[in-house]
């Protein structure tokens, strides 16, 4: 951001200080200490004014220097705001006290941006990562750090699976090497950075020359060659992250392999089009949204939430630890009241992995060391509760950290400030010996003040002495200009006022410096304590993080066990197989919030002789309901959760495709039909044949002989073409459509199979059953659908006109009427004003009209039908 300093401003000292560092951090907002207030100036005070909502103001009477701020302890408050916009910000502190003659020195401390930020409670907190492109333009080196947990994962990825990936993982910031022009990086690159979310771009510089100095060793104990390609990319979020937060990365104790086919591929469209889990803006994770995660999240736990929205947005391809993660559950659902406890025990659970991250880059505060303490303290009975195996071996791994617990609680008061020095003390008294004498100093000044003010009354012969106390002269006695005759002579005087003396004495000055040497004593001894009871925290800091993966574990399965009791789930049966059976299926997100209705189950079956489904009938009766509900049960499946159907067996599916839905996508200038397109070209170009294929209404964005055409020539493809290039084995493919022509497949294509949504018809219109049944639609029903939507009688009649037409002849321009020539044509009683004659004797009550209403309603009647004939 653009600083402006107006010229022939007058440079003082302390500006000059402001324009030297805001010259280091020109991207940044540059929260600059004066006193007890971070303040902006210029234009960092016109935008932090706006983003923040707080007063613009100025810091001369000329108002050449405009100036924002805020109180230094509600920093945390406004930093969210802040991160959340996008901005960076940099926080020059004062370092020292001013001597009265020169300016106090100032630096900056730490960056905070989008990617690194931590807060203290809230769950928004920063994804880092990094893309480097290497040699072949269709593999990308990628890293993702948490930087609140810590959780660093890398390696070569290609590059579709990589964007997926990145996604999912919903960065603050993505990197990129400076000497690397972001045209020249893969096109799925630039097309994320450009989501909705628009991750903030920041170029790094390059890193190859540090790469086998500064890092190597921290690479060995991470097991990673320095050859290995990801090395790149993990150097950059590091180095990001040590570079903006003044330190070192002591959190950051181990590297994830990421490596292609770990996970079930969900690319961006289909997380947004299955509505897996809450928007990025919306990070906080908690219930209320129409989201999977919403839907099956009961955690207790931050810890246990970040699980579930991993396992629901990166599925598992791994068999048996697919089914670990469902006997987890199962141990669960068959004992509530274990399932119980277990919830009752962690809702007491602190965030012990963001209190590590804090605490380990240097901002942590007495309230996160609090956290791991109280988190300890719920060891024991977590350990006692019954489990049955496998869940009981995860409580058999929760690490042994007694000593770490009986430190802190011998250390830490129990009530804990929000900082150190924040007026409340951090360390107990008992904890230290020195500390305790000069705790004992402070607090025993108040009885020796009023002793000796009771003594200095007898020397001065009046009961009207006073102390009192500010910061320019200390302590002082204070007398009336009435007893000034009676002041001993070693009172010195130090103020005169309006009507009284204030005086020092010896012993007064004496107890002054023991008490502000006490203060500076506390001060400096209990910050050395904390000092040294983060570092004993931190030297476990690989025990802290697996109590925290741990308890996430915990928490996720135990809210999924919560659900699958709540809603009646059954645990599905995945296997090596292609086929897939589901047997009353439902929705799992609208079942939930369906409060006056009952969900209608369905099944779905795709196998050798069910290989692609065309669904038709008509909008309303459910397709794209039975299309998401398909697809969301093999991601819970594969995520390790039980589903809400009567019975599953479900065939590994390693990439589910979405093609749901019409949107303009208006950055990048294309069109409805262009998106639909992209992303259909996307499928086809990337599906397997263990792909779960959804595509509903594919081709609607183009006239309709070319829109039946491209959805013919797809099905083709997914059937044959792409069964050929897959070794003999074509994808599953649920497709819906309103192409009724395209119901012939089933004859010509083996493993084609025609589906509809069941409509009830009757004297009243159509009722939708939204049941699928094995038969084609006989039609579309959508002028039915239109009826029940309001639309004019005139446009339903003429659209019912319309279609006989059609459907008798054929489209031939020359033989549609025109509908004027017709009205006139027509007799009057079909005009929209005999509409209304009609639906006016339709409504009168013949049993009760007297002969002479019966009259008058007769003339009115005609008098209305030959204006309606004219």
């Amino acid at each position: 951001m653009s600083e402006s300093i107006p010229e022939g401003l007058k440079i003082t000292p302390w500006l000059a200080q402001y324009k030297e560092w805001k010259e280091k951090y020109p991207d940044a907002l540059l929260f600059f200490r004066m006193g007890d207030f971070y303040e902006c100036f210029f234009d960092d005070a016109r935008t932090a004014s706006a983003v923040m909502d707080i007063a613009l103001t100025s810091r001369d009477s000329e108002k050449n220097i405009p100036m924002a701020g805020i109180p230094h302890h509600a920093l945390s408050m406004y930093l969210g705001r802040l991160v959340k916009a996008g901005l960076r910000v940099a926080i020059c502190e004062q370092i020292g006290e001013s001597n009265g003659r020169t300016i106090v020195e100032r630096r900056v401390v730490r960056v905070v941006t989008p990617g690194t930020y931590v807060p203290e409670e809230s769950e928004n907190t920063g994804h880092l990562a990094a893309v480097l492109p290497l040699g072949k333009r269709s593999r990308l080196s990628v890293a993702l750090l948490s930087t609140e947990t810590g959780r660093l994962e890398a390696g070569t990825l290609p590059s579709a699976e990589a964007i997926a990936l990145l996604s999912a993982f919903a960065p603050g910031e993505v990197l990129y090497p400076s000497n690397v022009k972001s045209e020249n990086l893969p096109p799925s690159v630039r097309v994320f950075a450009l989501l909705p979310q628009s991750p903030e771009l920041f170029r790094l510089p390059a890193a190859a020359s540090r790469l086998k100095t500064a890092l190597s060793s921290k690479l060995e104990s991470y097991g990673v060659a320095e050859d290995d390609p990801c090395v790149g990319a993990a150097w950059a979020v590091l180095d990001y992250l040590s570079s903006t937060q003044f330190s070192a990365v002591r959190h950051v104790l181990r590297l994830i392999p990421l490596k292609s086919g770990n996970h079930m591929y969900l690319d961006e469209a289909t997380q947004r089009n299955l509505d897996l889990a809450p928007d990025v803006d919306a990070r906080d994770l908690v219930r209320g949204d129409a989201s999977l995660f919403s839907c099956l999240n009961r955690c207790r736990t931050p810890m246990g939430r970040r699980t579930l929205r991993e396992w629901i947005l990166r599925p598992l391809l791994d068999l048996p630890a697919i089914v670990k993660r469902q006997d987890y559950v199962g141990c669960l659902v068959e004992t509530p009241a274990t399932l119980d406890g277990l919830q009752d025990l962690l809702s007491a659970c602190r965030d012990v992995e963001r209190a590590l991250s804090r605490l380990s880059i240097g901002t942590g505060t007495p309230r996160d060391l609090g956290a791991i303490r109280d988190t300890l303290r719920l060891l024991p009975g977590l350990r006692t509760l019954p489990m049955t195996e496998p869940l009981a071996e995860t409580l058999r791994a929760l690490p042994d950290m007694g000593d770490l617990s009986d430190d802190l609680e011998d250390a830490l008061e129990e009530d804990l400030p929000r900082a150190l020095g924040a007026g409340c003390p951090t360390v107990r008294s008992a904890f230290d010996g020195e500390l305790a004498s000069w705790r004992e100093v402070s607090e025993s000044g108040e009885t020796w003040l009023a002793g000796y003010l009771e003594k200095e009354r007898v020397a001065a012969g009046s009961s009207r002495l006073k102390s009192g106390y500010n910061r320019v002269f200390g302590y002082y006695l204070e007398i009336g200009r009435s007893g000034l005759e009676t002041v001993p002579p070693h009172f010195e005087r130090r103020q005169t006022l309006a009507n009284t003396e204030r005086f020092v004495t010896p012993e007064l000055r004496e107890f002054q410096d023991k008490m502000v040497r006490s203060e500076g004593e506390i001060a400096r001894l209990e910050a050395e304590l904390f000092r040294q009871i983060v570092e004993r925290a931190l030297s476990i800091g690989m025990d802290l993080q697996l109590l925290g993966r741990l308890l996430g574990l915990l928490d996720c399965v135990a809210s999924l066990a919560c659900v699958a009791r709540e809603r009646g789930y059954v645990k599905p049966e995945v296997s090596e197989s292609w086929n897939l059976k589901i047997r009353g299926g439902r929705h799992p997100v609208l079942e939930t919030t369906l409060s006056d209705a009952t969900f209608v189950p369905n099944d779905v079956t795709l196998d050798e002789e069910s290989r692609v489904v065309v669904l038709t009938g008509p909008n309303m009766a459910g397709k794209s309901t039975w299309l998401r509900m398909a697809a969301l049960l093999c991601v819970m499946a594969q995520a390790g959760s039980w589903i809400p159907a009567e019975s599953a067996s479900i065939g590994l599916v390693d990439r589910v495709f979405t093609r749901i839905g019409a949107h303009d996508d208006l950055v990048r200038g294309n069109s409805t039909f262009m998106v639909e397109m992209l992303e259909t070209a996307d499928i086809l170009n990337n599906v397997t044949s263990r792909s779960l294929v959804i595509l509903d209404e594919v081709g609607r964005g183009t006239s309709t002989w070319d829109g039946m055409s491209i959805a013919w020539a797809i099905l083709e493809y997914l059937h044959h073409d792409c069964e050929a290039s897959q070794g003999g084995t074509p994808p599953r493919v649920l497709f819906a459509t309103h192409y009724h022509e395209l119901t012939c497949l089933e004859d010509r294509l083996k493993g084609v199979k025609n589906y509809s949504m069941a409509v009830s018809e009757g004297s009243g219109g159509i009722l939708f059953l939204h049941q699928v049944t094995p038969r084609p639609a006989d039609r579309s029903y959508g002028i039915e659908v239109a009826r029940l939507a309001g639309l004019p009688k005139t446009v339903l009649r003429r659209a019912f006109e319309l279609l006989e037409i059609f459907e008798r002849e054929g489209f031939e321009r020359s033989s549609i009427p025109d509908p004027l020539t017709r009205l006139h044509e027509q007799l009057t009683l079909f005009s929209p004003e005999a509409d209304a004659i009609i639906e006016e004797l339709a409504g009168l009550d013949l049993d009760n009209l007297t002969p002479m209403r019966a009259l008058e309603v007769l003339y009115k009647l005609k008098v209305k039908c030959l204006k309606a004939r004219h």
